[in-house]
Parts: structure tokens; C-alpha cells; sequence
């Protein structure tokens, strides 16, 4: 074997705890080291290539000692012994069932792009896939850890029978004033001041990095590789990734799915913020947190073309949609869920005059209402999953909006105190009781008096104004 390491294919080794690993086979390799099955089929090995240097080895088992307490955030598979003999590494939990993100972001050769990017639940998956990656790094980022090494090798995803995100290769962690990381990253992810030398990795450029593989999985091509660029040398494309070229638009990127296909307008204005300004200046860019949030959001925006099965997001062409980005075919929403906020005269929503001009009554975000599944608001906003095949119920939420052959139905099943509606065309406000329903029609207004949603009043000229959020139900004429 290279790197001055020998095969321990057959070898038992002893760990620091006096457990035993025999090792089956080589599981994989890299630049670091080398990775090991053992027999017991529980369990994965890494053993770094020998530095030929004791003081390095010497550092390299005091960081893996630091990041072996470190309380790791769930997501991430931490280190459960170390290895000292014959070669320094550690051990850590076998991930099964899961599959590299890099399967989302190599398009398989076999098949067509059109049925390799929408297979499963398409950009609908994507938008989940990036969700769950999202939510995970925030949790590394409130612990002011860094991982270092984001890349579609290193992020391990499950879908079915209880989705999950894994992130292997946990080495690599990082934290302020603990030494340095032991790897920049993988290139194609590195923030462009780590690949200059000018920064150790930190939490900023993980939200580089992270911002990246969001980036690719929607769009399925790289924030600075143009046209021009993909068709140009390799020293190109280097000098793209160090950050010496400029964020691509739909014009000069033809390899890519347009943005309009696969972002909202929340996420295209993150990635302007994280390519653009958070180039040079790194505190500009958008955290993990922001992009969890953003992606929950574009959840509740997809639907489902009725002809092809794709997923998609509505596009308005005039008064009415355009068609599917895939087939073409007429492809609408069946109702919208809009969430306002309104300003009124006095402090009562009710008898108070809503003023006309556009501060009061501001749009605050549309979802798209499922025929197939309920849809659970909760803290203003449609809660769409923490895993795509089932709803997730919990104390926070607020109502409950579902579909049967009567039409839709608001119903108040978390048996919430002050869900209120105010149907269309009337000035009769209802107030839904504990496990009771009401059929919605378009035009129909959703209160919450909530705690969490309590009109907020100010005084100007002697008068009281007050705001409050609601939502208006909309169903979609064909």
C-alpha cells in the first residue's frame, strides 16, 4: 500500500479502550488515510497515513482526544475509541442505509437529467434533503464548531422509513483557539479566504461551504464555474473556485437549471448575499439557520405537475400560471394559504379599520395548500415536515388545514384557544372550538390570538394603531 502503510486486511487491532477490532476490508481510502470494516459489521476504522514525524502524530491524537469529548450535535458520527498502534486513528459508528449526497449532485449517466433530477419526490426532495443538512449544521454553529470538510462524500442521507442526515468524517471538526483544523476541505467547497491561506476554517466558512452544496443541489452546478469557465482550462476553473470570478447568472450559466426552477425568492436573495457579498466580506453570509428556515419555506411553495409528476414552483405569467418547467403541461396550485400583516385603526382587529394604503396590509409569505395531506400551521407559518412522508405533530402547532371531497376544512384539532375566522364577503367573525372543523371558502381570513401573535399597538397623532398577522385562504380558479 502507498503512503508508507502496509494492507491490514485480516489484522486485530486494540484500541485505547482494550476493545479488539478485527479488520474485514478496506472501505474506502483518502487523502488523510484509510478507512476499515471490522467483523463485528457495527463499526468503521480510520487509520492516517504515517507522518514520519512524532511531535505531528503526537498533535494529531491530542485533537482527536479534544473532538472525542466534544458533546457532538446527532447528526454528526463522533469518535467512540481511538487507535494508537500500529498507526494513529480512531473508531466510529457504521452508517447503513444511508447513500453520499453526491448521489443528488452527479447526475447519473444512465438516464435522462429530466428523470435523474426528479426522481423520488424531485426538487421537492432536494429542498428536504437541504433542509435536514441545513437544520444540522445550525446545530454545529450554536456550538461555535466547525466541520471543515462539507462535501457530498462526507454527508450521508436516508429517505425512507424515517429520513435522516449523517455527517461522517468527524476528525476534521474544528473550534475556536484549538490549534487548527487537520484539512482545508475539498476544494470544490472551500471558502475562497481558506484557499488563500488567509483564514483557518471557521463557522463562516462552513456557511461558505455549506451555501455551496445547497447551491449544487438545487441547481446542480457550482456558484462561480460560468459557461465560459466550464469550457475553459483547469487553471480556470481554479482561479473560479479561489473566488477570482463572479457569481453566475441564468445568461452565462446554460449548464445549470435556472434559478427561477429551483429557488424562491427568499433563497435566491441568500446565495446573492453568501456569492456576492460574503465573497470578500464573510460576515455577510447567511447562516445555517437562515438557509433551515428558507428551504422550510420553499417546502410549502412546490406542487406537483398533474401530467408529468414533477414538482415545481407556481409561476404566475400574467393573471395566470405558466406551465410546468418540465412538460409544459397546465400546472397550478389548488389553493394558497397568504399570511398578512395588517395595520388597523384602534386595538381591536375586529371593529378597527384596516388602513388603505400598502402599509396596511403586507404580504408576508404564500404556501401552497396539499390535497393529499393535512397541512399543519404552526407559528405563522405552514409546517411541511421534518420528514417528507409524514406530518409531524407537536404542542406548538396551531390548526390544522385539510382537504376531503367537500372542499377544505380548518380544524382546530391542537385544541388551541383563539382560532377565529372571518368569512369572506361578511363581517361574521367564527371562533373554531377544540376538535371542531369549518369549511374554508377563497377569500376566508385565519386569526390567531395567541400569545405568540398578540396585536401590537402604537399611538401617532393622538390615534391608536395596532398590527397584527393572519392569513387569507385562496382557493385557485382553473
Amino acid at each position: 500500500m502507498s503512503n508508507g502503510m502496509e494492507d491490514l486486511t485480516g489484522v486485530t487491532l486494540t484500541a485505547e479502550s482494550g476493545r479488539k477490532y478485527k479488520l474485514t476490508k478496506q472501505a474506502g481510502s483518502g487523502a488523510q488515510g484509510v478507512v476499515y470494516e471490522e467483523n463485528g459489521n457495527n463499526y468503521m476504522v480510520k487509520l492516517y497515513y504515517p507522518s514520519g514525524s512524532e511531535s505531528i502524530d503526537a498533535d494529531v491524537l491530542d485533537r482527536l482526544r479534544f473532538i472525542k469529548d466534544i458533546a457532538m450535535p446527532k447528526n454528526f458520527v463522533s469518535i467512540i475509541d481511538l487507535i494508537t498502534l500500529p498507526y494513529i486513528g480512531y473508531v466510529m459508528e457504521k452508517v447503513t442505509e444511508h447513500k453520499p449526497l453526491n448521489s443528488y449532485l452527479i447526475p447519473d449517466r444512465n438516464v435522462s437529467f429530466p428523470e435523474w433530477y426528479n426522481q423520488g419526490l424531485g426538487l421537492y426532495e432536494r429542498i428536504f434533503v437541504g433542509y435536514i443538512i441545513a437544520k444540522a449544521f445550525g446545530e454545529l454553529e450554536k456550538s461555535n464548531l466547525s466541520y471543515c470538510d462539507i462535501s457530498g462524500n462526507n454527508i450521508l442521507i436516508k429517505i425512507a422509513k424515517g429520513a435522516s442526515v449523517k455527517m461522517i468524517d468527524v476528525d476534521n471538526i474544528y473550534t475556536a483557539g484549538k490549534g487548527k483544523s487537520a484539512i482545508l476541505g475539498t476544494p470544490r467547497y472551500i471558502a475562497p479566504e481558506v484557499i488563500s491561506r488567509q483564514k483557518n476554517p471557521d463557522v463562516l466558512s462552513d456557511n461558505y461551504s455549506l451555501a455551496v452544496i445547497l447551491f449544487e443541489l438545487l441547481r446542480v452546478g457550482h456558484p462561480y464555474i460560468s459557461d465560459d469557465v466550464l469550457d475553459g482550462t483547469p487553471e480556470d476553473e481554479e482561479n473560479a473556485l479561489a473566488g477570482n470570478a463572479d457569481y453566475v447568472t441564468d445568461d452565462n450559466s446554460t449548464n445549470m437549471l435556472p434559478a427561477d426552477i429551483v429557488f424562491t425568492d427568499k433563497l435566491k436573495e441568500l446565495f446573492r448575499r453568501c456569492f456576492e457579498d460574503g465573497k470578500h466580506n464573510r460576515l455577510s453570509r447567511p447562516s445555517a439557520t437562515e438557509f433551515e428556515q428558507a428551504l422550510l419555506e420553499a417546502s410549502n411553495k412546490v406542487i406537483k405537475c398533474p401530467s408529468c409528476g414533477a414538482w415545481h414552483y407556481p409561476r404566475k405569467d400574467g393573471k395566470s400560471y405558466a406551465g410546468c418547467p418540465w412538460c409544459d403541461s397546465p400546472s397550478r396550485p389548488k389553493a394558497m394559504l397568504n399570511f398578512y400583516d395588517i395595520l388597523f385603526e384602534g386595538t381591536d382587529y375586529q371593529t378597527g379599520k384596516i388602513l388603505d394604503s400598502k402599509a396596511g396590509k403586507k404580504l408576508v409569505n404564500s404556501y401552497v395548500l396539499k390535497e393529499s395531506r393535512k397541512n399543519l400551521v404552526k407559528g405563522l407559518y405552514v409546517l411541511r415536515f421534518d420528514d417528507p412522508s409524514k406530518e409531524r405533530r407537536t404542542a406548538d402547532n396551531y390548526i390544522t388545514i385539510a382537504h376531503n371531497e367537500q372542499g377544505y376544512h380548518a380544524y382546530n384539532e391542537f385544541g388551541k384557544d383563539g382560532i377565529v375566522i372571518k368569512q369572506y364577503g361578511t363581517n361574521k367573525y367564527i371562533r373554531v372550538g377544540k376538535n371542531k372543523a369549518l369549511q374554508l371558502h377563497s377569500g376566508d381570513e385565519i386569526y390567531f390570538e395567541m400569545d405568540t401573535n398578540k396585536a401590537i399597538s402604537i399611538e401617532c397623532g393622538g390615534k391608536k394603531y395596532s398590527f397584527i398577522r393572519m392569513a387569507r385562504f385562496m382557493e385557485e380558479k382553473a
